[in-house]
């Protein structure tokens, strides 16, 4: 079965882990080795020595914070795009990378198909990610301005999503941000906001139980309830059903979310919905 938990989600750091029984992957390493440490023991019970792969979604420091450690720790294949070790290599260059991955080109890791795509991202090569195994799914979307029709026909019918609701935009407009700053989050190559995840999810649901991981909230311009409530208002108020078959679940940057099972459709049990 697929597993997976967001070890560290925000605009200050980045972590997932992905796995099945036999494989290990490690998505984005943007806080300390330690606390990724910490977290993976408290969530898996494993170590970096574990991994079987560490993929890399862009450079920006949120989300590659501890990687130089966690390869030196752990001897795990690294995997990223071309432009984005370009970005990485002068700092990496005892830790060359096993993988270059290209955009929609898959291979497998172990057990789990990896799926790598293009996303429009202020990086050199930024690319997300879906996994698939077992017959489940998991798209892990974030760092992105827009989600284009392309990306949408990769994420219909996945299990769980772990999706960017970056930030409310009338709270950035009105916060302490300079122009420039704001106007680079809410351009193409920006950040989604809580409508964006909002409206871009009725485009992928289907008619099926989903999980929502709403990822990657600013620390400045957004705040979990607001996230959940904007987006859930916005789903149901497209469709009623919608309160019944996606479940929302909140990510943070200070602890990880629980190990938590990609289940078939059909056999997914809620204790709560949005």
């Amino acid at each position: 079965m697929l597993s997976f938990s967001v070890l560290a989600s925000g605009s200050s750091g980045n972590a997932i882990f992905v796995a099945t029984e036999s494989t290990r992957i490690l998505l984005d390493a943007g806080i300390s080795a330690k606390q990724l440490a910490l977290r993976l023991k408290q969530t898996a019970n494993l170590g970096f020595s574990d991994l079987s792969a560490v993929l890399v979604t862009h450079e920006h420091v949120d989300h590659v914070r501890g990687l130089r450690q966690v390869l030196k720790q752990s001897h795990a294949p690294l995997h990223l795009t071309e432009g984005s070790w370009s970005a990485l290599a002068s700092t990496l260059e005892e830790y060359p990378p096993e993988r270059l991955v290209h955009s929609d080109a898959s291979y497998d890791i172990g057990d789990i198909r990896v799926t790598p795509f293009t996303v429009s991202h202020d990086a050199e090569e930024p690319v997300a990610y879906r996994f698939d195994a077992d017959g489940m799914r998991l798209a892990v979307v974030t760092d992105l301005g827009y989600v284009s029709d392309h990306i949408k026909s990769l994420l219909e019918g996945c299990d769980a999503y772990v999706f960017e609701s970056n930030h409310d935009v009338d709270m950035l407009r009105a916060g302490r941000y300079p122009w420039s700053v704001k106007r680079r989050i809410l351009g193409d190559k920006g950040h989604l906001s809580n409508t964006d995840a909002a409206v871009a999810l009725l485009d992928v649901l289907g008619d099926k139980a989903v999980d929502v991981y709403l990822a990657h909230l600013s620390e400045e311009n957004n705040q979990p309830d607001l996230a959940d409530l904007t987006v859930s208002s916005i789903l149901t108020e497209a469709k009623a059903i919608y309160g019944e078959q996606v479940t929302l679940h909140r990510t943070s940057r200070y602890e990880p979310t629980p190990l938590a099972t990609c289940l078939p459709h059909a056999s997914k049990r809620r204790d709560s919905a949005i």
